[in-house]
């Protein structure tokens, strides 16, 4: 009887690592996901919370990954050390995986009070700033999308904001940067005359808020689910079988 409970337990202990390994390659595609798919908005966010959850995804995917290894030795070899040493690094990855799970929450929730003004403010950097012309440039070829409203006034073309707010762009010479134009045979027309035949004449502010929204959606559900997978097969796997 006492055998068949020490191979139960060696089981499920071994039924576990492949849970956590599973879950640290997870949540480590998710964070490297967040930081490379889109890290030139990083600049235009003004908040650094969306960033820092894919950080912290990457880094405890890592360390997830890393003590299956002391959870399957410690079954294995039947070392309380190990396992001991198991159990609290596993606790303390679903602390962390579960703080930036609600971290993705927070910022979805912040992401309009805090986005529109940051966009607003790299536009004056543009052509002046590398990194915020290649990140505004992405933005409008990847959204199809040219500049960005002024708050409470429906009525502006959001392409005009280029002119108001850049001394790059005039009436009299290129009002739009190149990104801002549909195709390379049009450019000359669209930065000399933007339309709807030549430019793209959406706003970038919704169409970046709603997929930054959504990817934050994403990453505070994927991290705060398996957090609490993890910290139930940590309980399932602490419990004394019953004799």
């Amino acid at each position: 009887m006492f055998e068949g409970c020490r191979k139960a337990v060696r089981y499920a202990m071994f039924a576990t690592n492949l849970l956590i390994l599973i879950g640290g390659v997870a949540v480590f595609a998710v964070g490297v996901w967040t930081l490379a798919d889109k890290s030139f908005m990083e600049r235009l966010l003004e908040n650094n919370l969306y960033f820092s959850c894919g950080a912290i995804f990457i880094g405890t995917g890592v360390l997830a990954s890393i003590i299956t290894f002391l959870g399957c030795m410690g079954a294995l070899k039947e070392i309380k050390c190990m396992l001991l040493t198991f159990f609290v690094i596993l606790f303390m990855i679903f602390i962390i995986m579960l703080v930036g799970g609600i971290l993705g929450f927070v910022f979805r929730n912040e992401v309009e009070q805090h986005m529109h003004t940051g966009m607003l403010k790299s536009v004056k950097q543009y052509m002046n700033v590398t990194a915020v012309t290649e990140a505004w440039d992405a933005i409008q070829q990847q959204f199809e999308c040219c500049g960005i409203k002024p708050d409470g006034d429906s009525s502006y073309l959001p392409y005009r904001i280029w002119m108001d707010m850049n001394t790059n762009f005039k009436m009299t010479g290129p009002r739009v940067p190149k990104s801002c134009c549909k195709s390379i045979t049009v450019i000359s027309q669209c930065q000399k005359n933007p339309s709807s035949d030549t430019a793209w004449t959406n706003e970038c502010y919704e169409n970046v808020k709603s997929f930054v929204q959504d990817h934050a959606m994403v990453l505070g559900g994927i991290g705060i689910g398996i957090a609490c997978v993890l910290e139930i097969a940590n309980v399932i796997t602490t419990r004394k079988p019953e004799r």
